[in-house]
C-alpha cells in the first residue's frame, strides 16, 4: 500500500528530472514529511548544483525526503561547500525552528547558477514551475523572503500565504547589514511567531 511519501517521491522523480545536466533540488529540510512545513524561507535561487554525475536520481529523491539513511543535509554537505548565504539561511531558520517552526528552504527558481544574473529564460522558467509546484504542494502558513530580487519575483506569483520580507542572507546585499543580523532576524521571528500561534 502506497504511502503519502511514497505518492511524494513519485511526483519528486518527476519534477526533479535533469536540467541540463544537473538535478533541481526544491528545497532543502529536516523534516521527515516536508509537506508538514508551516514556514519557507524563500531566496531567489541556489548557488550549488547537483551534477547528475555525482549523484543518482533516485538518492536525491531519497535525500529530499530524509529517509532510508539520506538527508537533504547529509546529501549537500557531500556534494558542496556551504556557501555564506547557506550558513546565513542556517542561522536564520535555527532561530525560526527555536520558536517551533516547521521550516522548509527553498528558492523562487529552483535551479542552481553562481550568480542569479547567470540564469538563462528557460532555466528561470523551468526553475519557477518546479517552485510553484513545492508552494501548491505544501502550501506554508508564512513565506518569509530575502532579498529584492526574491521578492519581486515572487510578487509576480502572488502567493495566498503571508509573505514578510527581509533584506538579502546573500553576500554582497547581506554585508550592508550583518552587523544588525540579531535585531532584524528576531523581527521577523517574533511576526512569524505571532502568525503560527493564530
Amino acid at each position: 500500500m502506497a504511502t503519502h511519501n511514497d505518492d511524494l517521491a513519485t511526483d519528486l522523480r518527476r519534477v526533479t528530472a535533469p536540467i541540463h545536466g544537473q538535478y533541481p533540488r526544491p528545497w532543502m529540510t529536516d523534516l521527515a514529511d516536508p509537506t508538514e512545513a508551516d514556514v519557507f524561507v524563500v531566496g531567489r535561487n541556489q548557488r550549488n548544483g547537483y551534477s547528475v554525475d555525482q549523484v543518482t536520481h533516485e538518492q536525491h529523491v531519497e535525500a529530499l525526503l530524509n529517509r532510508n539513511g539520506m538527508t537533504c543535509r547529509g546529501l549537500y554537505d557531500q556534494l558542496c561547500q556551504t556557501s555564506p548565504t547557506g550558513r546565513n539561511i542556517d542561522r536564520f531558520s535555527a532561530k525560526l525552528k527555536s520558536v517551533g517552526a516547521k521550516v522548509l528552504e527553498t528558492n523562487v527558481i529552483c535551479f542552481s547558477t553562481p550568480m542569479s544574473a547567470d540564469l538563462t529564460g528557460e532555466q528561470r522558467q523551468l526553475g519557477t514551475a518546479i517552485f510553484e509546484w513545492v508552494l501548491d504542494r505544501i502550501k506554508p502558513k508564512v513565506i518569509v523572503v530575502h532579498g529584492a530580487g526574491a521578492a519581486k519575483d515572487l510578487a509576480q506569483l502572488s502567493p495566498a500565504q503571508l509573505m514578510v520580507l527581509m533584506p538579502s542572507l546573500a553576500p554582497p546585499a547581506f554585508n550592508k547589514w550583518s552587523r544588525d543580523f540579531d535585531t532584524v532576524t528576531d523581527h521577523v521571528v517574533s511576526l512569524v511567531q505571532r502568525e503560527l500561534e493564530r
